[in-house]
């Protein structure tokens, strides 16, 4: 057998001011504030939460939809680094979706308010 090696590329981060609706983002962010949307019991998971927070940097700020164990870390105050979640149009506002494939981690630089 012949052995493939793949090289994993480093993420590019962007800021608000080049977030497109419709693409997946890598992003650091501030947390400015919270709130638990819905709750639902699921069958394997058990209770489930579901959020909505108001994020941002220095270029603007959006919607963020965090669920279960995301929420954990999205928190009032925190810096967060976002890689691979979707960015949509929602009732003509933008959001920035955290789904299965996403990341959602403490951010380890500032972000400028």
């Amino acid at each position: 057998m012949v052995e493939v090696k793949t090289t994993l590329t480093k993420p590019t981060f962007i800021t608000m001011k080049d977030l497109e609706p419709g693409t997946r983002v890598n992003m650091h962010l501030r947390v400015d504030s919270v709130q638990i949307t819905k709750q639902h019991l699921g069958w394997e998971e058990g209770l489930t939460s579901v959020g909505i927070a108001l994020v941002g940097d220095e270029h603007g700020c959006c919607k963020l939809q965090a669920t279960g164990a995301q929420l954990d870390t999205v928190k009032p105050g925190q810096l967060i680094t976002i890689r691979n979640a979707h960015a949509n149009v929602v009732k003509e506002h933008l959001l920035i979706e955290i789904d299965k494939w996403a990341k959602v981690e403490s951010c380890k630089q500032s972000v400028a308010a």
